[in-house]
């Protein structure tokens, strides 16, 4: 959100993680809770400053994962890099520590917003209302992608310092059930537009649907899916794009929720300056581009370098700031993803026509024809496929995906020198588990 930040302590100060707190006084000019949740513009800001916060995982992730699936290559060459490239992450890797910190940073601030909200009697019930979802909404997401990356993980929804030191983890499916009931209970709370900015750079009723849909395909609640899937596309709110140049441009009709940062432009732009560029699109995602989709040629570019073509992601263009309709936000959520969402959810079902009717709409949109795909299996793998050109870097998608198709080792085994198959979660951040005595290492690491 595009407001005047506030530096807001609420009660505790992070030190290296959110878990690891020490009460302190905040300096004079800082807000404390109690004031923070009796004035409607400074709840705003602070509900602002949640998805400040969680736009910082994308930088220690979306490149890191395209390279540790088959999505991306890159030519950096840094500890770090190597081990996403490799297929080798160690519990010392610095940038699965910032994802997960980053995490429950964002975690923290909405568990404090939410209890300060509930608690708040200086507000509006309307303003109360929209910001308490959003925070649940904010929580959700974070969890969500928590349980993808790292599997079992701790279940902190609260700001109790002497609990969250020492929490254990929880299973996926208890972490996933609270995404869920976060989301239904931010249903009737958030609004159906965007009621601070008019941006989509904040959850609505409408975002919140969308993750949920994605929440219950992911625990195989098909029903439920398309149930969620189909209150989006059928809220007459978001649009599917002609112009797939402009999908990620700021406040498009596709997009459902972007999120906006300090210079105006994405952080995820991987247009090089000059030279080879450091992220490419790797062969086995190029080749995914059946012969005359449009996508290839508007979110793939390619610089000749001493007479060799390299290929890389173009689903950002802007490399600086730029105002008006060149404007690109970070995408979290948006359209077609959700009629993907729901042609899954119908297949699975068994209704294939319904399924194939989605999936051609995001195909006849990229120049392809309708699919030739007739038995359920075949529309499921189209389906997948689907995903994989539409969805690439956007979300950590892939990585998601080929681990609940239950086919990430069959796929990235041949690509990656040490992949073994408890490589697909990530490792807990060995600081974390030296911090935490009853939080348990993933297997393998």
């Amino acid at each position: 959100m595009k407001y005047s930040s506030i530096a807001i302590i609420l009660i505790l100060s992070a030190c290296t993680a959110c878990k690891k707190v020490v009460g302190i006084d905040p300096p004079p000019n800082q807000l404390t809770p109690d004031k923070v949740f009796k004035d409607s513009s400074s709840v705003v800001a602070a509900t602002a400053n949640m998805y400040t916060l969680l736009g910082t995982v994308d930088a220690n992730f979306l490149r890191n994962a395209g390279t540790y699936t088959d999505e991306l290559v890159t030519t950096t060459s840094t500890g770090t890099a190597t081990e996403f490239s490799n297929g080798s992450l160690t519990v010392t890797n610095s940038s699965v520590l910032s994802v997960w910190q980053n995490l429950y940073a964002t975690i923290y601030k909405a568990n404090a917003a939410i209890d300060g909200l509930k608690s708040s009697t200086g507000i509006s019930s309307t303003l109360k209302d929209q910001c308490l979802g959003e925070a649940k909404f904010v929580r959700a997401y974070c969890f969500y992608l928590l349980v993808n990356i790292y599997g079992d993980v701790p279940l902190v929804t609260t700001t109790n310092v002497t609990v969250n030191t020492k929490m254990a983890k929880s299973p996926v499916n208890t972490v996933i059930a609270q995404v869920i009931a976060d989301l239904n209970d931010s249903a009737g709370l958030m609004a159906d537009s965007y009621p601070f900015s008019g941006e989509k750079v904040e959850a609505n009723k409408w975002a919140g649907a969308a993750l949920l849909a994605k929440a219950y395909l992911y625990v195989k609640d098909f029903p439920n899916a398309e149930l969620q899937a189909s209150s989006v596309i059928n809220s007459g709110t978001y649009t599917l794009l002609d112009d797939l140049n402009g999908v990620f441009a700021v406040n498009n009709d596709e997009a459902i929720l972007q999120l906006w940062n300090a210079t105006g432009a994405t952080s995820l732009c991987l247009v090089p300056t000059s030279g080879v560029p450091a992220y490419q699109v790797s062969p086995q995602l190029l080749a995914a581009f059946e012969p005359g989709d449009l996508r290839e040629t508007a979110w793939v570019n390619s610089t000749a370098v001493s007479g060799t073509i390299y290929y890389y992601p173009y689903k950002y263009k802007q490399r600086s700031p730029a105002a008006g309709p060149l404007a690109e936000y970070s995408m979290y959520l948006r359209l077609a993803e959700i009629y993907l969402v729901r042609a899954e959810a119908r297949a699975q079902q068994g209704d294939l026509t319904g399924a194939a009717a989605d999936l051609n709409m995001i195909r006849n949109r990229a120049g392809l024809s309708n699919t030739t795909a007739a038995t359920q299996a075949d529309l499921l793998a189209a389906i997948m496929h689907e995903r994989q050109v539409e969805l690439f870097y956007e979300g950590g998608n892939r990585f998601f995906d080929l681990k609940r198709s239950g086919t990430i080792n069959a796929v990235i085994q041949p690509l990656k020198p040490f992949w073994k198959p408890t490589a697909q979660l990530f490792p807990i951040p060995q600081a974390e588990v030296l911090s935490d005595p009853n939080l348990v290492q993933n297997p393998g690491y």
